[in-house]
């Protein structure tokens, strides 16, 4: 059974690691090094400042990953396969909205924060789920935060499970429309492994 097969069959797989699974199914990827910015990137947030407040946490983090880093979405290529795999998201600092969503994720978990992807229609972004209402920021814009919430809409935290299938769904339909019908395959494959009704 391959890594990601593993890994997604598991109850609560971290997404940094589960993103990287999905990625080195396709194509040769660095994991550890992966890994290790994502840890370079925390302490960043750390050495400038984290605060106490969600607010003053977010702001950190927008500081650190928006502006210090520059991370932001790709608008030239949006749907380039490139901006679904974490690691080279960390290497180009541009991505497709759910990538970086998971850096922000994942960096937040590493500083304790209570950070997690929501899918909206048509997009993803990042709730902080702490005592009061949720906090939205979009890392599609350098973690610009979403006062409007639409009516009607309930703000809930998607799962691991839940994110890599919209993940591996950008993939199949990235690689479908450039003929790449091998990857295509992988791809639409690894769905079938994620413990989803």
């Amino acid at each position: 059974m391959d890594q990601f097969a593993q890994l997604a069959r598991t109850d609560a797989p971290h997404l940094d690691v589960l993103a990287l699974a999905i990625a080195s199914e396709l194509r040769e990827v660095d994991s550890e090094a992966a890994l290790a910015e994502l840890d370079r990137l925390a302490g960043e947030v750390v050495r400038h400042g984290l605060g106490e407040t969600p607010d003053e946490q977010l702001g950190a983090l927008a500081t650190v990953l928006g502006r210090h880093e520059g991370f932001a979405g790709d608008v030239e290529e949006y749907d380039h396969p490139n901006n679904s795999m974490l690691d080279l998201v960390l290497q180009r600092r541009r991505g497709l909205p759910i990538l970086l969503s998971v850096v922000w994720i994942e960096v937040g978990r590493r500083l304790g924060l209570p950070l997690r992807g929501v899918g909206l229609s048509g997009h993803f972004v990042v709730a902080y789920f702490g005592e009061s209402a949720p906090i939205l920021i979009d890392p599609f814009k350098s973690g610009v935060g979403m006062p409007d919430i639409p009516a009607g809409v309930t703000i809930e935290p998607t799962s691991t499970h839940q994110t890599a299938l919209r993940i591996l769904s950008n993939l199949v339909g990235s690689y479908e429309r450039r003929g790449d019908v091998g990857r295509t395959l992988i791809a639409a494959r690894m769905r079938l492994d994620l413990p989803l009704d």
